[in-house]
């Protein structure tokens, strides 16, 4: 599929501020399952520097800085993907990794990071365990009815601001955000020994939806498969849907703008516009 994005963020202040170093994450992963056509990004006011690199987990990241004081902070992307895996299923998994808990003999170092849980809680282990059970531990299994669960079971809301609900917060709610069901199969999946991460990025959607948001899904690291998506707030396995910006093993290291500023007695105010056009 082609995605035609065009994305709008602009943060207002009540007086003069002096911006800190900003991270900005608006730049599509490359990998075998994207491919940017073309990406413009403008910056106002205009930085005094610009640093565009690749971060350790293998983000595009933009780092700007600024010497003048402004009242406004404002970046316009524009961008055109394609998305390239028809396919959700087209790999052949590692003999240890058909069944839970998947070793990680060759990759343990690797996988660390991933496998750590987020805020380990009994409840969320138990609930784990049990998807895990009730499919006899097959990987490909868990992690379907995991996504279909999330997908049937709980309520589904958009809140535009704060951090990620806790694991075991989202599974007492039955509720969250498309964010807050992310982390919770995240944690799922490490309980099952699974790497996973955090990814935000864009998806298809369709035309009647009134306003279009950011969205975050998880994703799961398989020997034999590599990383792949899954959408348990639309309950489905990710091929050509989605377009990712930025995955991490937590939220944090995916937030759109990362950064601060100084003034006195200030206050803020962030307003955004998405607009997302696909084609086949």
């Amino acid at each position: 599929m082609r995605f035609n994005i065009r994305h709008r963020t602009s943060y207002k202040y009540s007086g003069s501020v002096q911006l800190g170093p900003q991270l900005l994450r608006f730049n599509p992963r490359e990998d075998g399952a994207q491919h940017t056509v073309e990406h413009r990004m403008n910056i106002s006011p205009e930085p005094a520097g610009r640093n565009d690199h690749i971060s350790l987990e293998g983000n595009r990241v933009c780092q700007v800085w600024f010497e003048k004081e402004t009242d406004h902070f404002n970046i316009d992307v524009e961008m055109t993907v394609d998305t390239l895996r028809k396919n959700a299923f087209d790999f052949i998994l590692d003999p240890g990794t058909t069944t839970l808990p998947v070793t990680h003999t060759h990759d343990m170092n690797a996988s660390q990071a991933y496998l750590e849980r987020i805020e380990p809680d009994d409840a969320v282990t138990a609930y784990a365990a049990d998807i895990s059970l009730s499919v006899n531990r097959d990987t490909i299994q868990f992690l379907d009815h995991l996504s279909r669960k999330l997908y049937a079971d709980f309520n589904h809301g958009v809140r535009d601001t704060g951090h990620p609900q806790s694991p075991a917060q989202t599974l007492e709610l039955k509720s969250g955000a498309c964010r807050d069901l992310t982390v919770l199969f995240v944690d799922c999946c490490r309980a099952e020994g699974i790497p996973a991460r955090f990814a935000s990025g864009y998806q298809q959607g369709h035309d009647q939806m009134e306003r279009r948001y950011l969205h975050a899904w998880p994703e799961v690291y398989m020997p034999g498969a590599g990383w792949r998506g899954y959408d348990p707030t639309h309950g489905e396995v990710i091929a050509d849907t989605h377009v990712t910006i930025a995955a991490a093993a937590y939220s944090k290291d995916t937030m759109p703008v990362t950064g601060s500023f100084i003034g006195p007695s200030v206050s803020s105010t962030m307003e955004f516009h998405l607009e997302i056009d696909v084609s086949e």
